[in-house]
């Protein structure tokens, strides 16, 4: 009987995760990307919202970003995604300084990196750290757009 209370505590929370309306993260850090938005290292305030049909990442009171799950075209986890979003970054930015210098974090443990494709056709980046739930985010991530992480 032990064993059937936690297989079946197991089984509620797959079936809820399937069966959302959508799920919402706030404490996020947005680390760096496109978005040309001045951040203190100690602000917390991105909000990364999905639903069945849209993404929505709220950087600071000023920047939204709403996505079609058609739009993104990868995501990254880690180490992986900084290098992406970097990747991208320098690609959107005229020649100057990097995009996101000063922006790394120390450790890339709990990064998250989106990689869209803007309406006009253009890549646009976005990487968060999330400590604590990371992988609740990509697999939801996952679920909604089709697309695995790296």
């Amino acid at each position: 009987m032990r064993r059937l209370i936690p297989c079946g505590l197991v089984l509620m929370a797959l079936f809820a995760e399937c069966a959302w309306g959508g799920a919402s993260w706030n404490r996020l850090r947005y680390r760096g990307g496109t978005i040309q938005t001045r951040t203190n290292p100690y602000d917390w305030n991105a909000t990364l919202t999905v639903e069945d049909d849209q993404v929505v990442v709220v950087i600071a009171p000023r920047h939204t970003i709403r996505l079609k799950p058609s739009q993104v075209v990868s995501i990254s986890a880690g180490p992986a995604a900084r290098t992406k979003v970097s990747d991208v970054a320098a690609q959107a930015m005229p020649a100057g300084p990097p995009g996101l210098f000063g922006l790394m974090p120390k450790t890339e443990d709990h990064l998250i990196g989106i990689v869209y494709e803007t309406a006009d056709g253009k890549q646009g980046a976005v990487l968060l750290e999330c400590p604590g739930f990371k992988y609740q985010i990509l697999r939801i991530l996952k679920a909604v757009t089709g697309k695995g992480w790296e």
